[in-house]
């Protein structure tokens, strides 16, 4: 058994996934789909969503699980590099088909539509063929009406965020009418979209069954354990860093760590408000990644960082700053998008002290250069599949990296990554405690306030976390697991284990363990 055999399969897999659903698989936005696209896209086409459609496509996703199984025999057990490619494209196949014929998102969340609808038309205006906009636009009306036909007793909290983000979507849809006159059509289909969900049976709770929620946690994100020993690692990042937290206070000279955030300064502001501090320092870090040889200089040449504003229709569906990368090979480079970057009281908001450990985490070393190393890898499985607890982990341990290497230090910079850490740890807490049922809305928000939100940002955030079910448990899931690795292996030569760990692409943790102490590694 070869790569080349694990690629076949891959191929025909991935091409089927590109064709039927275009948009989710070219977006970043989806991680149980591979982030593939067609060779030649047919800008007409949209996510083939519909009953008969899905029913069909998860028999397909069975056939080639068992495919995929019956490849292992043939593994020499010491390929360790090989096993790991063909586990995680077993288990993309697996959770794709879990998500569509359980989770099944498509029949409950009206965002995922409004979402499907913005990011489909943002991917043809980004093309460089010219009638791609207009193809997409002429056929978003069938999509939007066959969206409106799969919705079904769908949560009172996704109806509402659904008729929320409308709103967004409709601006978005309007701003483009000069370039997009064809969008005219999808305008009206985008009210009858909202006919609809205000027809719509709702239920009262979003909750999802425990055994789906408990197979999401452990292997959907790759938490690899179940909800009871995740909460434990929650209560313990909780208990570590507010100790932490309250030990910098006192390095600082106040009494509590809320004082002593406070008592840090806002950076500067230029011409170009956030925009201009984010951009200087992704520039810094870049380069500091460049000189300490976390990065070799013709991928970071290649693959620069643009950063810009949140798009209107992007706000809707998410809570803070993040990355994106589109989907190709060799890459050549992402963008960093800033939260309400054009609202004039936003340079006030304190979490900007933050912004060179949130930079960090969102571009070099994290997203940014774990994104451009992976869409360079030979590989087509090892590109395209993503999984969260190492995508977040890797990124809040790129962090941590910049206190390794001394890029950051001092009691200042010790407390805000500490503050960070609980922030995450609570975001874990509320997202398993809204799905499990321990924790109401209102609560949530309480807890989350406490970490320093407003009360504002905690409800926005708290209601979003449900669309996404497990999400806020990556970040510290995935940081204990890169720093249990780093502290066994690498902490004696952290360019070296970061370099094994990105060639690798975002495989097991198990099965990376297996690679990372082999002899000679690292």
């Amino acid at each position: 058994m070869t790569s080349s055999n694990i690629e076949t399969i891959s191929t025909e897999i991935f091409s089927a996934i590109a064709e039927s659903f275009p948009v989710v698989s070219a977006s970043d936005e989806f991680y149980y789909f591979p982030q593939v696209q067609l060779v030649k896209p047919e800008w007409e086409t949209w996510d083939r969503f519909s009953p008969d459609f899905i029913t069909h496509f998860i028999s397909r996703l069975y056939s080639w699980e068992n495919k995929l199984v019956q490849l292992f025999p043939h593994i020499s057990a010491s390929n360790y590099a090989i096993q790991a490619e063909l586990l995680l494209l077993k288990k993309l196949v697996h959770t794709l088909q879990e998500h569509l014929n359980e989770t099944r998102t498509w029949e409950t969340q009206p965002t995922f539509y409004l979402s499907i609808a913005c990011l489909g038309l943002a991917e043809a205006l980004n093309s460089k063929n010219p009638d791609a906009a207009h193809c997409r636009a002429e056929t978003l009306p069938n999509f939007l009406d066959q969206a409106g036909q799969n919705l079904k007793n769908v949560p009172k909290l996704f109806l509402d965020l659904g008729l929320e983000m409308i709103l967004d979507t409709q601006d978005y849809f309007i701003s483009l009418l000069p370039r997009l006159p064809e969008l005219s059509p999808a305008l009206d289909a985008l009210l009858q979209f909202k006919q609809i969900l205000a027809s719509l049976k709702i239920r009262s709770t979003c909750l999802l069954p425990k055994r789906l929620l408990g197979r999401i946690v452990k292997s959907h994100i790759n938490c690899g354990m179940d909800i009871p020993q995740v909460n434990e690692i929650l209560d313990l990042e909780i208990t570590k860093m507010t100790a932490r937290l309250h030990r910098e206070a006192k390095n600082l000279g106040c009494d509590t760590w809320q004082a002593a955030y406070e008592s840090i300064p806002l950076p500067n502001f230029g011409q170009d408000g956030l925009v201009e501090v984010y951009r200087d320092e992704v520039l810094r870090l870049g380069r500091h990644c460049r000189d300490t040889g976390l990065v070799q200089d013709k991928l970071y040449q290649k693959n620069p960082v643009r950063v810009m504003p949140v798009p209107r229709f992007l706000a809707a569906i998410r809570s803070a700053s993040s990355y994106s990368i589109p989907p190709e090979h060799p890459p050549s480079g992402g963008i960093f998008y800033i939260i309400n970057a054009h609202d004039p009281e936003e340079i006030h908001k304190e979490y900007h002290k933050e912004y060179q450990i949130l930079s960090a985490h969102e571009t070099w070393p994290g997203h940014h250069l774990l994104d451009i190393t992976r869409w360079s890898l030979k590989s087509p499985v090892l590109r395209a599949v993503e999984q969260p607890v190492f995508y977040e982990g890797w990124a809040c341990f790129s962090e941590v990296m910049l206190f390794q290497e001394g890029y950051l230090s001092g009691p200042q910079d010790s407390l805000m990554l500490a503050k960070r850490r609980l922030w995450r740890a609570i975001r874990g807490k509320v997202d398993i405690g809204i799905q499990t049922g321990s924790m109401n809305l209102s609560t949530a928000i309480e807890y989350l306030n406490r970490t320093g939100m407003t009360m504002e940002q905690a409800r926005a955030s708290a209601r979003k976390y449900s669309l996404n079910p497990g999400y806020q448990l990556c970040y510290t899931m995935g940081l204990q697991k890169f720093t249990a690795l780093f502290q066994r292996y690498g902490k004696n030569n952290l360019k070296k284990f970061s370099r094994v760990v990105l060639n690798h692409g975002e495989i097991g943790f198990n099965d990376l363990e297996q690679i990372i102490k082999q002899p000679d590694i690292i």
